[in-house]
């Protein structure tokens, strides 16, 4: 991949509007190579670069699931509105997509981790950590949103508290078997303390002053909350029926959270962003459920996990590992079109469905499965459209979209 010339100051970021085909997946392990198609080309990219400091624009900067590499980067999402940046997820791949499009790290104030498995957060730490020469030193200090420790929900009410009871492996790490985002940054901090270190001590200066990312030694550039949790909801009790929980708000947006069904994942939460415009909520992974049908109700776009079951299933076909990714599969996430079980007999509503009960303005369907061309875009589409009307967006990394217009484009249902 070559990039646009050497980065500024603000902009470890360059300029390339792409439109790589969007994908998406749990995280587990991938079949063997010869069990996988090659991805297709792909259309070329195009001129772009980041939106206007004007409006509010949702970019698409990685569009695949799972923790295996590919031609996308992981699931990632910028809200930018008024040019202020807000980040939804951090899989891999995020700080090379945010330097392609042109986004300047400097107007950043905010990230939200939906849940932790590891292509929703492996480049939380990463982001902040490549980009200290474009930190908006002393002054920008960005607030970080994920779940909490998972295990004190289920003290005393479960073998392996926050986990499955089924004992497939020896614990790592028993002594802290499930941490939070708070535990991640500590972690990382850790494990780079050399990195740091030295660099304090020779290039990560302002005139003399040590830019110390950690606030060990000054203002932190990044700091890590946990989200509270209702006091009914637990590791077994993953998706209590609930009121929105305020986690954020500035000037520009106003952000709530409510848990979604992402088993065995616990806590996983989908977020709504308020602005003085629009309303748009990002479902994180999840199987369809009471809390998000609810809390997307009436919003301008609702920005939804996709998944074509059948599909993602015959690529595990004669595995070993077949079973439990179907299981997976059909327990975890949302369906591309209704499907109906053929072991329980019980339909889960598709992600058109989805969006119809839910009456938004408008669907963009992220975190694609499959997207590795095996499944088109346009079935995607086409599935959603089939019992939703307006209008409905397969994402792609680098997508750019105007949310005025997507708003705009709304037509009434017959």
């Amino acid at each position: 991949m070559s990039f646009p010339g050497p980065p500024t100051r603000r902009g470890l970021l360059g300029a390339a509007f792409g439109l790589g085909l969007g994908a998406g997946c749990v995280c587990t392990t991938a079949p063997p190579a010869a069990a996988r198609p090659a991805p297709p080309a792909g259309p070329a990219p195009s001129s772009g670069g980041p939106p206007p400091d004007k409006g509010t624009h949702l970019v698409m900067l990685g569009t695949q699931g799972g923790p295996i590499p590919g031609r996308r980067a992981a699931t990632s999402t910028a809200l930018v509105v008024n040019g202020a940046v807000y980040l939804v997820d951090a899989g891999s791949g995020l700080p090379v997509r945010f330097y392609e499009l042109g986004l300047d790290f400097a107007r950043v104030r905010a990230m939200f981790i939906t849940h932790l498995h590891s292509d929703h957060y492996a480049d939380a730490f990463n982001f902040f950590s490549v980009n200290w020469t474009n930190w908006d030193f002393p002054s920008q200090q960005v607030q970080v949103h994920g779940p909490g420790r998972a295990d004190r929900s289920d003290e005393g009410r479960a073998p392996v508290p926050g986990l499955p009871s089924t004992p497939y492996a020896d614990l790592v790490r028993p002594d802290l078997p499930t941490p939070g985002i708070v535990d991640f940054f500590e972690a990382s901090v850790s494990a780079n303390a050399y990195d740091i270190n030295e660099r304090l001590r020779s290039t990560r200066r302002s005139d003399g002053v040590p830019m110390d990312l950690t606030g060990t030694s000054g203002p932190a550039l990044m700091v890590p909350h946990g989200m509270a949790l209702p006091e009914a909801a637990s590791f077994s009790n993953r998706v209590p029926v609930m009121k929105p929980v305020h986690v954020y708000e500035d000037d520009l947006v106003r952000v709530t959270a409510v848990l979604v069904d992402h088993p065995p994942v616990f806590p996983a939460f989908a977020f709504r962003f308020e602005t003085a415009d629009e309303t748009i909520v990002f479902s994180g992974d999840t199987s369809p459920n009471d809390n998000l049908m609810e809390f997307a109700r009436g919003a301008d776009i609702l920005v939804n996990e996709v998944m074509d079951i059948d599909a993602a299933t015959a690529q595990f076909a004669g595995l070993p590992i077949e079973k439990t990714m179907q299981e997976q599969f059909t327990s975890a996430h949302t369906p591309s079109r209704d499907w109906t079980s053929p072991v329980t007999g019980r339909t889960k509503p598709g992600v058109g469905n989805v969006a119809r009960r839910t009456d938004v303005g408008a669907l963009v369907l992220n975190h694609v499965y499959p997207g590795d061309g095996t499944v088109p875009d346009s079935r995607f589409h086409n599935d959603a459209r089939g019992v939703y009307r307006r209008t409905v967006v397969v994402s792609r990394d680098l997508m750019v979209l105007d949310t005025a217009e997507l708003s705009a484009r709304r037509t009434r249902r017959p």
